[in-house]
This record gives structure tokens, C-alpha cells and sequence, in this order.
């Protein structure tokens, strides 16, 4: 068996058919599989033989786990394993020899599937005792998963039960007792109040370290802790997120998770009230969020800007308050076979709060430079909807003030250069010098925009029948946001004429200052019949963006020109339908079985709304040399409004077996129906093996995926203003169906596709530590990117300035199937949690994330090729915003130490290099070196309900490096005035790793009633 392994793989040597490739390797994943089953059949049911005297309870364990491969699981500091008894046993059962165990010593037990687990013995009541009432109660956790082996004691007596297989008890409760205390291992212990109740469902919630954080993401069958995962999983709470010290939640994941990154980016039209986000550096359109296990709707905005993630669509991570949030799971790993398209880089869960106390948070920070004031409000409550139902509210308020990090002109003479100022000019180099004097910016201001977002959301169920468990859920989220941006600020020898509506102003500085709504909506139903867990949902999700450009100027309309206009909008809406079934099997001759299938009807929409007519008109059509619409983003016109449908249907199969308690392997396949572009089929196989008594787990996957070109992509047009290496230009985005497009020979978009091999580890130390790593490689074909800009050629007959006549630009861009990538890379992530040290308990963690992602082929239509456009529609610099625009390296590493009332809590983030290539000029490349940042926070209780923190952010003030760092081998300053902008920017623009802040200094008053 072996050598049919080694001349398997050596085969792979040979391949240079990529197809071929991938189905050798998927028959090898297989034969491993199998070979895996052969090998670890079910544990041996032989009876057990025992003859110890004196021994220790955890080696008697061991050697029952030796003979029948039953896994013990109990709390030591409730059952002292150290404690010693003589036993002996002949060719007994299981359950006889637990019996002889729990009678020599105060243990009880459950047997649970293929674990044993151990209690503290409970003292039934005495008998003398009045009996008020009888009552019966089931115990699960937060997901509705049964505990069985959850301790119930009546308070303030010695009456105690214990919870079967089921979850399920009965206790008698003595009269004048009316509070139950109910505890677990790795849960919270809670209190309930059971006056005139004769049947209860007590919910706990976990209490375990990170190490034993369960999660759902990734599997349809029973919630796994991560560290069990067959998947990388991160499990993040929103104590976690909230010790980042950050308002808002892509922020907050930015600094806490290696592989996710998100910056705000300064003057970039509507981006800079988004962040492009992304995970394992596949940009934004291949991550997918759901929200409670659903999909999230996507932005309506397109990331059009030259920025990371140009071309790209994302969710609005700005539109669900982290407060409102139990957890966040972040599933690393291909998953369209199992969730859908845009899945490839892995998943999002946001899990929303079921129940919570009532709470009021307050915070507020600033930088030191006293700019950028963020000040939050944070409201929420829970509340039981009579015995059998739970409601949940947030309310959150946040409001971002502006900061400026702008640069100074190099000097006067670069910028006379620049814009060919002349002492014959009507604006001369004399009033140029003293307008430079007084506005050493020109004007610019580079940082964080204004922004206020209002978010509330809410999450609800009630239980129409107990037997069979059916429950109504509904949950949703609602927000406004509202702010302003600084885009290029004009100057009357760029654009003349604005002191008619602008008197004695000597320069303006339009502004993007978007409406943004962002609502979700989801109604569901859930119910058990014959085992098997039936889930309908409905989910309706909308985004909205209404464009309005203020302080702004149309020159063609001279003094009759608005200063404010509105540009129109883009809503980007879908409703989905969701049916899921799933049930576990725990009698199928294994040690589970978990079946999982279903279906997903999906319809989307796509509108572009026209802005007013000032907006996008030209006032002064016989004056061919004016400039037209309102400066920094034209409005849409007419012709460019449109509204436009998609539906499609998925189908899915998942299953998962653990044919051990060790061992497990898992698949699922789905296919997808198109209404625009036709059908797909993707698969995953996955895989987990435990070893070393069950510390070390040994896990990979295989899985294809792939990714439908969003609505967006296929109707989105605008035109923008752009710095580019030909100067300042209007540009154009063609709509996808453009017949114009197809006179160029661009085919219309068709899907991605992408192969996704997964390999790891995780090692469980001790219980209190873990370390995972698992590496990844991910290839992307017929990858969707926005082209740059194609430009006329001089020949009015020549299809290429036909085409930018038709649509009144000075050059257009399109999207199309460009590239091909791959991208590799590896996680680590060293978990340590509960340490006692001293009087106090330190936990923390340290995650790397290294990857590098390779523009390996290139795929242009004829057209293309033969005009030599290859260069101009993806160019040097596009090729490094894929590849070298996000750090290859990011680590985070924590650590945090509470003693009493006191805590703290240290980060180290270090961000590794980025590196720009100028489109055409390799002279003018740069590369911004890596920084690591500390953040450093305190927090005390004053009572249970009142805790106080302070910190800061970035506390020694470290920023990226600037232009003159990069460039100092060429005088400070690049060749090519249009990166810096002749030193109106002072930090790249393009791409950088963590933002212009500096440092913040940030305080949070939380307080629960």
C-alpha cells in the first residue's frame, strides 16, 4: 500500500494538465480515507478484565479507556482523579464497572455515545422533607443541544438531580424553595426561578476558554469546538472584539484576526465610508457573510476606486453592531459546496445575541494629533417571551469626526510644473507662491471622514410545541449612516470660474457625503419530526446608497451652478429562501452519522437611480473646453439608470461521519442554477484525525468552489475623477452588456472557479493551551477584475475612440475574466487561556497569518492582444494590487491578566511590507516597509455591574512609511508627481497596511443592570 501511495504521488511530478492534477489528487484524499477506515474500525466492545489495588482513579480510567475506547470527560476540580480505590472485575460490562467505581467513590455518571462523563455525586433529599411540587426540565446550551450530566440542586438544600442522555430531569422541590442552581462542565452556573412552574427549558452558556469554544460554522451536524473542527475555525466573542478598543466591527476583526484585513482609505469617492474587506488576501468578493447562519446581503457599492479591492464587491461590515453580537465565527476555508457562491476564501458567521441583561455602554477616543474623535453609545436588553420564548434588542449610536494627515507641495516650482503655471498665465507663479504660502496642503485633507451610524437589531423565537420542539425565530438588523468625505480639493488653476458661487474663496473641497441604508430581515421556522430537524427561512436584505456631492461645482454652469448635489443611487437588495434538513444518526454501526441537505432560492436586484440634471449636464453644450458635471463624481445619467434581476436556485447535499470518536470525514456537494449565466457544481471532502489521546488532530480538505459575477459587476457604470500616470481623468466604467464591449471583442462575464487544498494540526497542550496550523493553497480561475483605462488612440475610426466618443469619457474601463491566480499561505494561531499566575489568571493568544497570492496567467480576448491593450487593461500596477497590496505577514499577539477587579490587556500587531508598481515605469515602484503597533488597555470593576477601561491604540505612534521613505533613493519624492500628488499625500494612498491615525487614546464605561 505504500509503494502504491509513493508512485501515486510521484505521478503527480508528471502533470501539467491542471485538471488532471486535481483529479489524481481528490483519488488520493479518497484512498487515504479509506486506508484510514481500514485501519480504525470501531472500538472493541470486549468486556472488561480489571485487578488494581490502590490505584488512582485517572489510571483505573485510563485502562477502561485502554480495553473499550470510551473517552472520560469531568471537571478535576470537582472529581479528584488523584483519589485511590481497589477494584476488580471479571468480564463485565461497562456499566457494571461504573457502577462498582461510583459506589467506593462520590462520583456519578453518563454514559454519552462513545464518553463517559463524570460528576460530583449529588445528596438526593431527606426524606423528612416537604414536597411543594414536582418538576420536570430539560438543560441545553445556547444552540439547543442537550447536556446530559448537568448537576440541578434545589438552592439551599442538599436536593439535587442529574440530567439523562436526553438533557431531561426530574426533581422534587421542597416547599418553600423556589430556585433551582444548574451547572456544567465548561458552562456558566445559573440560577433559575421555578415559583409555579412544573416544566422548564434551562438554556447554559458556555464558560470554557478558547480552546473549547464551539462552534457551527463549517459543519451542519453537532456544534465542535475549533479545536475539533476538520477546518480552521476562529471563534471570536465580543468581550474579544471589544478589547481591541475599536467602534465598529470590520475594524475590530482587522485587528484581532491575522487573515482578515480591512483599512479605511482616504479620498476614494463612497469607498472611504466602506473598507474593502477580505480574508487570506482574496479581496472582498470572496468572502461570504451570513448573519445567525444566513446569507447577508452585499453592499450596493462596487469598490471602483484605485484602491485595494478595486473592482470588487463586499458586505457592509460597518451595518451590524458588534454589541448586539454573541460571537463571530470566522470559517477559514473554501466552503461554496456547502454555503454557495462567493465562499472561496471562507466565511463570516455573525451569531446575533438570544438574551442578554440590561446594559448601557459608553465610550469615547481621539487621536493625540486632537483629531478623529469617536464617540459610541451601546443600549441592549433581553427579555423571556412568557415561559417559552426569548427577545433580544440593541441600539447602537456612533460618531466619527474628521481627521487630516494631508501633505505639503514640494514646492512651488513642482507645482508650477505640474500644472503648467507660467508667469504668463492668467494665474501666475507670483499669486501661485502666495497661495501656497497661505494653504501649504493646496487645500487637501487626507484622513478619516465624518460619519454617524445608527444601528438597531433585534433577535426573537418562540416555542409553538415542546414535543416537537417547533419554534417561530425571526431576527433583523437596521441601519442609517450618514457622513463626509474630502475628495480632491480644486484650485482655480485646475478648475476656474468656482468664485462666482464661491466669492473669495481661493479653492474648494467637494465632498462625498453618501445616505447609506443597510436592513436585514429574516422570518423562520424550525421543528423535529422523526428525528430529523426541519429549517424554513425567509431572508430579505437591502443596501442603499444615495450619492450627494457637497461644496462642489459645475463649471459649465458657471455662476448658475448648485454648490450641493444629488448624484443618484445605487440598492443592491435579495430575498433568500432557505430549507435545511439535518439529522444525526447515533445507532448507524459508527460513531455518529449527521445527514444534511437542502435548498436555496435566491433573487436579486440591481438599481442605478439617475442624479439631478445639474449633476451631470453640461450648461454650456457649444463651449467644447468646459467641464461638465459636478466635480469629484459625476452624476448618473439617464442612461445609465437601470434595474435589474437574477435568480437562482441551489441544491445541496453535506455529510459527515465520525466513524470513531477519533476519526471523522466528511463531504458535500452542491449545484447552482443561474438564470443570467447558467449552472455549477462544486464538492468538498473533509477530514479529521485524532492521535495521542486525542491531543493532537490531524485534519485537511479538498473542495472546489466558485464565484457568480454579482449584479454589480454585470450593470454597475459611473464615471469618477482618478489620478492616473496620464495626469487627472475622467473615467468611465461600461456596463458589462454595452454592446459597445462586444464590438471590442469583451465577452460577457461568466462565473469564477476555484480549487482549494486545506492541511493542518492542532495540538491540545494542556487544557489550558492549544496551537493550530494549518496551511492552504487556493487557485482562482477566470478571476473578475475591473480593467484599467483604456484610452483613445487618435483615429476617429478606430473602434477604441468610437467606443469612448459613444459614452463621453476621456477613457473607460469594464470588467471581464483577466487572470488567473494562486495563493498560498499558513495559519498559526497559539491559544492559552486560564492560567493561574499569582493571585490573578492570564490568557491571550499569539496568530500569524504569511501568504502570498501570484497572478499566474492572464486571459485577454483577440481584440485584446492585437491592439496591444494587454498593458493598459491590466498593467503592472493591477497586477500588485492582487499580489502585493495587502502585507504577506500580519501577527497578532495578546495577552491579558485579570486579578480581582483588575485587568489588563496588551497587543502586538506587526504588518509586513506592501510594495506598489507603477504601471509602466519600474523606476517609480516603492515598497512601504512592515511596523508593528501596541496596543496597550486597563479596566477595573467598581461593583458587578459598572467597569471602567482606558487605553491606547497604536501607542508609540507609529504611521506607515511615508512617500519621501519610499522614495528616498530618487530626492524623497517619486518621478511620476501623480502618486503623491505632488505632495498633497503625504502616506500612500494606494495601499497601506493599517491606516494614518497614529496614535488614540480610547476610554469605555460599561454598565449591566
Amino acid at each position: 500500500m505504500t509503494n502504491l501511495i509513493k508512485q501515486l504521488f510521484d505521478s503527480f511530478k508528471g502533470s501539467s494538465n491542471p485538471i488532471s492534477f486535481k483529479m489524481r489528487l481528490s483519488f488520493a484524499f479518497l484512498l487515504l480515507l479509506a486506508m484510514q477506515v481500514s485501519a480504525n474500525n470501531v472500538f472493541s466492545q470486549n468486556e472488561i478484565q480489571l485487578d488494581m489495588k490502590n490505584t488512582s482513579l485517572k489510571l483505573v480510567l485510563d485502562e477502561i479507556k485502554e480495553q473499550t475506547g470510551y473517552s472520560f470527560f469531568y471537571n478535576v476540580n470537582e472529581v479528584q482523579d488523584q483519589m485511590n480505590l481497589s477494584i476488580v472485575a471479571k468480564k463485565e460490562t461497562l456499566e457494571q464497572v461504573l457502577k462498582k467505581i461510583s459506589a467506593k467513590l462520590p462520583i456519578d455518571y453518563t454514559i454519552n455515545e462513545k464518553q463517559v462523563v463524570l460528576t460530583p455525586k449529588v445528596v438526593m433529599k431527606p426524606t423528612n422533607m416537604a414536597i411543594q411540587q414536582v418538576l420536570k426540565g430539560t438543560v441545553t446550551d445556547i444552540a439547543g443541544v442537550p447536556l446530559p450530566g448537568a448537576n440541578i440542586l434545589v438552592k439551599g438544600t442538599t436536593v439535587g438531580a442529574q440530567t439523562n442522555f436526553d438533557g431531561e430531569f426530574t426533581i422534587d422541590v421542597p416547599e418553600g424553595s423556589t430556585i433551582l442552581v444548574v451547572s456544567y462542565i465548561g458552562f456558566k452556573s445559573t440560577e433559575v426561578d421555578v415559583t409555579g412552574k412544573s416544566e422548564v427549558t434551562i438554556q447554559l452558556q458556555e464558560d470554557a476558554g478558547q480552546l473549547d469554544a464551539v462552534v457551527v460554522v463549517g459543519s451542519r451536524g453537532k456544534p465542535r469546538t475549533a479545536m475539533d473542527s476538520p477546518v480552521p475555525v476562529d471563534n471570536l466573542s465580543t468581550a474579544d472584539l471589544a478589547l481591541t478598543g475599536r467602534g465598529v466591527l470590520d475594524q475590530q476583526l482587522m485587528f484581532k484576526v491575522p487573515s482578515y484585513n480591512s483599512t479605511q482609505q482616504p479620498i476614494s469617492d463612497a469607498a472611504a465610508h466602506f473598507s474593502p474587506a477580505d480574508l487570506r488576501g482574496l479581496l472582498p468578493s470572496r468572502t461570504l457573510v451570513l448573519v445567525n447562519g444566513k446569507r447577508k446581503n452585499a453592499s450596493a457599492l462596487v469598490y471602483s476606486y484605485v484602491t485595494p479591492g478595486r473592482g470588487e464587491v463586499g458586505v457592509d461590515m460597518k451595518s451590524v453592531p458588534t454589541a448586539a453580537l454573541e460571537r463571530v465565527e470566522v470559517l477559514r476555508d473554501g466552503a461554496a459546496a456547502q454555503y454557495g457562491s462567493d465562499a472561496i476564501a471562507g466565511v463570516i458567521n455573525l451569531v446575533l445575541k438570544k438574551k442578554s441583561d440590561p446594559f448601557i455602554n459608553t465610550s469615547f477616543s481621539t487621536t493625540t494629533e486632537g483629531d478623529g474623535e469617536q464617540y459610541q453609545l451601546e443600549a441592549g436588553f433581553g427579555m423571556d417571551i412568557t415561559e417559552k420564548g426569548y427577545a433580544n434588542f440593541t441600539f447602537n449610536y456612533f460618531d466619527q469626526k474628521r481627521s487630516q494627515r494631508a501633505g505639503t507641495v514640494s514646492s512651488v516650482q513642482d507645482e508650477a510644473d505640474y500644472w503648467g503655471v507660467t508667469d504668463t498665465s492668467d494665474f501666475n507663479t507670483t499669486d501661485l507662491e502666495g497661495f501656497l504660502d497661505r494653504n501649504p496642503s493646496a487645500g487637501f485633507q487626507v484622513g478619516l471622514p465624518d460619519m454617524k451610524i445608527t444601528n438597531f437589531s433585534y433577535n426573537m423565537g418562540y416555542t409553538l410545541d415542546e414535543e416537537s420542539q417547533t419554534e417561530i425565530y425571526s431576527f433583523g438588523t437596521l441601519t442609517n449612516r450618514s457622513g463626509s468625505a474630502p475628495q480632491f480639493a480644486r484650485v482655480p488653476y485646475w478648475v476656474s470660474g468656482f468664485e462666482q458661487i464661491y466669492p473669495g474663496q481661493e479653492f474648494f473641497l467637494a465632498e462625498m457625503s453618501p445616505q447609506i441604508v443597510d436592513n436585514t430581515f429574516s422570518l423562520g421556522l424550525k421543528t423535529v419530526y422523526n428525528e430529523w430537524n426541519f429549517d424554513l427561512s425567509s431572508t430579505m436584505g437591502k443596501n442603499r446608497i444615495d450619492y450627494y456631492i457637497t461644496n462642489s461645482f459645475n463649471q459649465s454652469y458657471g455662476a448658475s451652478s448648485p454648490s450641493d448635489f444629488y448624484n443618484g443611487a445605487h440598492q443592491f437588495s435579495h430575498v433568500v429562501n432557505n430549507l435545511d434538513v439535518v439529522r444525526t444518526f447515533e445507532d448507524a454501526g459508527i460513531n455518529a452519522l449527521t445527514v444534511a441537505f437542502g435548498a436555496e432560492h435566491r433573487t436579486e436586484r440591481f438599481v442605478t437611480e439617475a442624479g439631478e440634471v445639474a449633476s451631470y449636464a453640461d450648461g454650456t453644450p457649444d463651449d467644447p473646453t468646459d467641464r461638465t458635471g459636478s466635480e469629484s463624481f459625476g452624476g448618473f445619467k439617464p442612461e445609465n439608470a437601470s434595474d435589474d434581476y437574477r435568480s437562482n436556485l441551489g441544491i445541496y447535499a453535506d455529510v459527515t461521519a465520525d466513524l470513531t470518536e477519533s476519526f471523522l470525514i466528511g463531504g458535500a456537494l452542491r449545484f447552482e442554477d443561474y438564470s443570467d449565466f447558467g449552472t455549477q457544481v462544486s464538492w468538498k471532502l473533509s477530514s479529521r484525525y485524532k492521535l495521542l489521546d486525542n491531543k493532537l488532530s490531524i485534519r485537511g480538505s479538498l473542495s472546489s468552489g466558485f464565484r457568480a459575477p454579482s449584479l454589480h459587476q454585470l450593470f454597475y457604470t459611473a464615471v469618477t475623477t482618478t489620478l492616473t500616470e496620464n495626469g487627472i481623468q475622467q473615467n468611465g466604467i461600461l456596463n458589462n452588456s454595452d454592446p459597445a464591449l462586444r464590438a471590442l471583442g469583451i465577452p460577457e462575464l461568466d462565473a469564477e472557479t476555484a480549487f482549494n487544498i486545506g492541511l493542518g494540526a492542532t495540538y491540545r497542550i494542556n487544557k489550558h493551551m492549544g496551537i493550530t496550523i494549518d496551511a492552504y493553497q487556493i487557485d482562482v480561475d477566470n478571476r473578475i477584475v475591473l480593467s484599467g483605462q483604456v484610452t483613445p488612440t487618435g483615429d476617429p475610426s478606430n473602434p477604441i475612440d468610437q467606443t469612448l466618443s459613444s459614452v463621453n469619457v476621456g477613457a473607460a474601463g469594464f470588467f471581464l475574466n483577466a487572470i488567473n491566480t494562486r495563493t498560498q499561505g499558513i495559519d498559526i494561531v497559539f491559544t492559552y487561556d486560564n492560567i493561574k499566575l499569582g493571585r490573578g489568571v492570564l490568557g491571550g493568544s499569539v496568530a500569524a497569518n504569511f501568504n502570498k497570492t501570484e497572478v499566474s496567467e492572464l486571459n485577454f480576448p483577440d481584440f485584446i492582444d492585437q491592439n496591444d491593450l494587454g498593458d493598459a487593461l491590466f498593467s503592472r500596477e493591477d497586477i500588485s494590487r492582487v499580489e502585493t497590496w495587502r502585507p504577506r505577514q500580519k501577527i497578532v499577539a495578546t495577552v491579558n491578566y485579570a486579578l480581582e477587579r483588575f485587568s489588563t490587556n496588551l497587543s502586538f500587531l506587526n504588518y509586513g511590507k506592501v510594495t506598489y508598481r507603477h504601471p509602466s515605469d519600474p523606476i517609480n515602484d516603492a515598497t512601504y516597509g512592515g511596523k508593528t503597533l501596541t496596543d496597550l488597555s486597563f479596566s477595573y470593576e467598581f461593583t458587578d455591574k459598572l467597569n471602567f477601561t482606558i487605553g491606547a491604540n497604536n501607542l508609540f505612534n507609529i504611521y506607515p512609511d511615508t512617500f519621501a521613505d519610499a522614495y528616498s533613493s530618487t530626492g524623497g519624492v517619486p518621478s511620476d508627481r501623480n502618486l503623491d500628488f505632488v505632495g498633497r499625500f503625504k502616506y500612500p494612498w494606494q495601499t497601506t497596511q493599517f491606516g494614518i491615525d497614529g496614535t488614540r487614546i480610547f476610554s469605555r464605561l460599561t454598565f449591566n443592570f
